[in-house]
């Protein structure tokens, strides 16, 4: 029985509006921002907030949190070229572009790991 249009509507993932360019950091006396550029509006918009508690300053917690965000997403975009490389590669068979391909993806992996 085939899925109904309002079945696969709920399978898909929402297009993520937030990921078009890395996270930053804006630094001001006591507190951080994250600033974030969202595509559906084409603006960048603060997105939180980081305050200075005892113990952490805002800057180092806004620059550890945009940098997870932003190694997560490039991790998220290497994962799915590898993905592609070897579907293309158990469609088609290792031909000499195919081979191009996996030679990067696994440089690309091997910059992350090491």
């Amino acid at each position: 029985m085939p899925e109904s249009t309002d079945s696969k509507t709920r399978n898909e993932k929402p297009k993520q509006f937030y990921f078009a360019r890395p996270w930053e950091c804006e630094h001001r006396n006591g507190y951080s921002d994250i600033i974030v550029y969202i595509e559906a509006s084409g603006n960048w918009e603060r997105i939180a907030t980081i305050n200075t508690t005892a113990g952490v300053s805002a800057e180092a917690m806004a620059q550890f949190i945009c940098g997870l965000v932003n190694d997560s997403q490039k991790n998220q975009n290497l994962l799915q070229d590898a993905m592609k490389t070897l579907e293309s590669v158990l469609e088609e068979g290792l031909d000499y572009s195919a081979a191009e391909d996996v030679d990067k993806v696994v440089a690309d992996i091997k910059k992350v790991v090491s």
